[in-house]
């Protein structure tokens, strides 16, 4: 039974309110929506179709994290407090995409995995090289890259930051 067929006013004006809803059971949406003002979970919402992203605080005390397909789309965080940890790129296949974002200044960052093409900055020089750096020295909180392959090099999509490729 749809909430149309019981309230006349609902079929013909739409359901709008301005007052607070809260709902408490399960709420399925289907169809194109758009939420203005504030939305608020009291827990991570779920969703069926579209893009998703992961986020992996998985950069500690010198790792080594080997990347897959599955982790394509990712948000890769560095968190390490020593040790300069590392992310392995998969077999470079065209639309994977995976970022890597500083979140400890105390240890710089590798990425490797076929040629990387990115800038010194995000307004700097080209570099070119299977290893990009981001070092202790010229880290900040929030660097990041978005490295995205096309089938033959993986590409700077977004920047933020210094690096370098070796």
């Amino acid at each position: 039974m749809y909430i149309e067929d019981s309230i006349p006013e609902v079929k013909y004006n739409n359901f709008k309110t301005q007052k607070a809803a809260t709902f408490e059971s399960t709420v399925a949406v289907t169809g194109a929506s758009t939420f203005t003002g504030v939305a608020t979970f009291s827990a991570a919402p779920v969703f069926s179709s579209g893009t998703t992203r992961a986020v992996n605080l998985n950069a500690l005390v010198g790792a080594t994290i080997v990347l897959t397909a599955a982790d394509s789309g990712s948000v890769n965080i560095n968190r390490s407090t020593s040790g300069t940890p590392s992310w392995t790129l998969p077999t470079n296949v065209a639309g994977l995409n995976y970022t890597f974002v500083v979140a400890s200044t105390t240890a710089g960052f590798t990425v490797t995995g076929g040629t990387i093409k990115a800038k010194t900055s995000a307004t700097g020089t080209a570099i070119s090289g299977t290893t990009l750096t981001n070092t202790q020295g010229t880290a900040v909180v929030g660097d990041t890259i978005t490295l995205v392959a096309d089938g033959t090099n993986w590409v700077t999509t977004s920047q933020s930051g210094i690096f370098a490729a070796t």
